[in-house]
């Protein structure tokens, strides 16, 4: 029976109104102390399940009011390893733009046909390349086509803008401006970026950047393929300000895998790999004695649903 009593539920017009305020969740480690908070933003709750929802929707927004995008119906290109795509997918069917997506050839088939669903038109290329030749075949793709917009999330100044205007916001709101720790997975940089200005400007926040130990850039190392979707590109962006990071650690593709099944299986959390990353180095942080009565906070980028077809296979050596 209906209960006059229960709060109004909201009603969107359309999807995008869905885009942000997501749920945190603690995590319980039995190295971390008990007194010691760490707790992770599920970005999967955003309405095609990533964290970047927020950025494709600010960037779409920008391009149609700068006159950039024709808002009633224009040509969109990306390119992304797959939550970038998938979002602008989504956002393109719902305000009525193509969209053409330039995928590395290594995306899993779940993020192809996630993205199909929503009605991309996906070019491409071999993933050997890394992202900056995914980058140049979405320049010659725009070309080719009269009046599309290239999204450009490594070079838009607005996918930082995104999670300076909503995800910081809601990380100091959730946690009554407690943060002392954020711990952030690296793809163009523009999550972290945003967050860390946002909460900086607040308080001393001690900032994290996680990236693969095969494709240590930020560390100064050298790119090569990895198993952890989403993050290391194999290049700093643009958008990335270095200068907010106070901390970098890598982790191999086995600790990623393994820590991204040990939170489905013991914490009932299903998500993505560079969850799992995020996840181990936000438990090594955590269990510090200096961060010992303090908050910890990570983001988990995306759903598990994106990596089934990986999913036997993480934890395991290439």
């Amino acid at each position: 029976m209906p209960d006059d009593r229960a709060p109004e539920r909201r009603v969107a017009t359309r999807v995008e109104d869905l885009v942000g305020r997501t749920p945190m969740v603690r995590l319980s480690y039995p190295d971390v102390p008990a007194d010691t908070r760490l707790l992770a933003k599920l970005e999967m709750f955003n309405p095609m399940s990533s964290v970047k929802d927020r950025p494709a929707l600010y960037m779409l927004l920008e391009a149609e009011r700068t006159g950039l995008l024709d808002p009633a119906g224009g040509t969109v290109v990306e390119y992304s390893s797959g939550n970038m795509g998938i979002a602008l997918a989504g956002l393109c069917a719902s305000r009525g733009h193509r969209y053409v997506l330039v995928m590395p050839d290594n995306a899993t088939v779940e993020r192809l046909g996630i993205a199909r669903a929503f009605g991309a038109e996906i070019v491409q290329t071999p993933y050997q390349e890394g992202l900056p030749g995914t980058i140049a075949r979405a320049e010659a793709v725009t070309a080719s086509i009269p009046g599309a917009w290239l999204v450009n999330q490594a070079f838009n100044p607005v996918n930082t803008v995104a999670h300076y205007e909503s995800t910081g916001p809601e990380v100091w709101e959730a946690t009554g401006g407690a943060v002392d720790a954020l711990v952030c997975t690296v793809g163009t940089g523009g999550t972290l970026t945003g967050i860390a200005h946002y909460l900086k400007e607040r308080r001393e926040v001690h900032v994290v950047a996680v990236e693969p130990a095969t494709s240590p850039v930020l560390s100064g190392g050298e790119h090569s393929p990895h198993r952890i979707p989403g993050i290391g590109p194999g290049f700093v962006a643009e958008v990335t300000d270095v200068a907010c990071i106070d901390e970098i650690i890598t982790v191999s593709d086995e600790d990623a895998g393994l820590s991204t099944k040990e939170l489905a299986a013991t914490a009932g959390v299903f998500a993505g790999v560079s969850a799992g990353a995020a996840a181990y180095a936000a438990r090594a942080v955590a269990r510090r004695p200096e961060f010992a009565g303090r908050t910890v906070v990570t983001v988990f980028p995306d759903t598990g649903e994106r990596y089934l077809s990986m999913w036997e296979s993480l934890g395991e050596s290439a």
